[in-house]
């Protein structure tokens, strides 16, 4: 019997699947968790993970760490996940009451596609990256569970990815849309959405495309009728993915709470020092049992990273002249730039990445907290992470050179590849409603 066999009936036995059954009346699969942003948006809006992938460790230690006593069972290495695993965990689930798994979702990793995930580190061809073969069992999952609706999610750069530097642009998407379109007993339809349009305060394009099998699309008057093979690729106008809604909060609205004057000194701030000021603010303190976090109340992830006096200058004369670097302090490594206090009439122009000095803050001489990453992600402040806070480059993007594709993956990391909780809570409502509609 494998390992993942004998964890998963390990596993199996401490569900009480019936009360569960009972307390849930959707039900889904989180494939490439991460630390959870997909999965805690789709927990808010009524999803109940029964089980998530993850092979890093820090990574599932964080989804773990927030979800003690929901007994979801936790798979590493999808690769690990067999066949015959899924139809056993199907036979238990069937037994328990739960006859259909209403969701599977996933975003394999995107460093092999992401500008950002590879800008300084390696150049290889796509193809050679292991990882950005992972659509390809996400495919087998759904083949095995058959869901009434699945979510695949990756970044912008699919979109335009070549396989090799010869390769025709785009010819990575049409690989996966085409592999996925294979699924002849599901309606899919995919967009590219801008997290900003859904009420989230960074601009993070993402493509979303959306299955939904035969049987529940007929019973959807919107979609029963779709021509599957119809130009019109878009999932929002065909009423697969929700319509824009919801005003960005600025970033001076979402982080001011959390304004230390004295963090030089302390280095670290374990307590709020304000009261909430706004409904964003009260939001994000509020802990899941509905107890508001007021000030002197313990605050987590505010920790400073420890700048030069030279550094530090360098931000404050960025802060005062609209994000200027001095010419004697520029780099060819990257560019920074201040955040923003208020957006522009498009709205935000940020995007939240594993790198924390890409950002300034609007207002002290320093880069961002995790905390504050984490606020800009939609996580609220009880959302808890574990493992390193930060690591060296290389570290994050593993050694291909040597074959070596494990990578450290840090808080910050961690929260840059998260999806949007706010974006992610829109796209559950929305699919709850298409499944509550048969």
């Amino acid at each position: 019997m494998s390992n993942v066999e004998t964890t998963i009936k390990t596993a199996v036995k401490a569900v009480d699947f019936e009360k569960q059954a009972q307390n849930s009346a959707l039900t889904c699969i989180d494939l490439f968790a991460g630390c959870g942003g997909l999965s805690l948006g789709l927990e808010l809006a009524g999803f109940k993970p029964l089980l998530f992938s993850e092979i890093n460790k820090s990574a599932a230690e964080t989804y773990i760490a927030n979800r003690v006593d929901e007994n979801i069972i936790p798979v590493g290495d999808i690769y690990n996940l067999t066949d015959t695993d899924l139809e056993l965990l199907k036979l238990n689930w069937g037994y328990q009451g739960i006859k259909d798994i209403d969701l599977v979702c996933g975003g394999p990793p995107c460093q092999g596609y992401s500008g950002i995930g590879h800008r300084r580190t390696f150049n290889l061809e796509k193809h050679e990256i292991p990882s950005n073969h992972l659509y390809q069992e996400m495919i087998r999952v759904i083949k095995s569970v058959e869901p009434r609706i699945f979510v695949f999610e990756n970044v912008k750069g699919l979109l335009s990815s070549r396989w090799t530097k010869e390769g025709k642009k785009g010819e990575v998407f049409n690989s996966v849309l085409n592999e996925f379109k294979k699924l002849s007993n599901y309606k899919i339809k995919w967009d590219l959405v801008y997290a900003k349009d859904y009420g989230v305060p960074q601009n993070r394009p993402r493509v979303l495309l959306v299955g939904i099998r035969n049987d529940v699309a007929n019973s959807i008057d919107k979609i029963k009728n779709l021509d599957q093979n119809t130009d019109d690729p878009s999932a929002i106008d065909h009423g697969f993915l929700p319509e824009p809604s919801g005003t960005p909060p600025t970033l001076k609205e979402l982080l001011s709470d959390l304004i230390d004057p004295s963090y030089i000194k302390n280095g670290v701030t374990e307590k709020y020092v304000h009261s909430p000021m706004n409904d964003h603010q009260r939001e994000l303190r509020t802990t899941p049992e509905g107890r508001l976090s007021r000030k002197g109340a313990k605050l987590t992830e505010q920790e400073y990273s420890s700048h030069s006096e030279q550094i530090r200058e360098k931000f404050q004369h960025m802060i005062k002249n609209n994000g200027e670097i001095p010419e004697e302090m520029k780099t060819k490594k990257f560019a920074q730039r201040v955040f923003p206090k208020t957006w522009d009439l498009k709205g935000p122009n940020i995007t939240v990445t594993s790198l924390p000095e890409d950002y300034v803050h609007f207002s002290q001489p320093r880069s961002p907290t995790v905390r504050e990453w984490a606020r800009i992600q939609g996580f609220p402040d009880w959302y808890l992470f574990r493992g390193p806070r930060t690591t060296g480059g290389r570290r994050r993007a593993g050694d291909p050179d040597k074959g070596e594709w494990g990578r450290d993956v840090p808080k910050y990391t961690q929260i840059g590849n998260a999806v949007p909780v706010k974006l992610a809570h829109k796209v559950g409502l929305h699919l709850k409603e298409l499944l509550s509609s048969k």
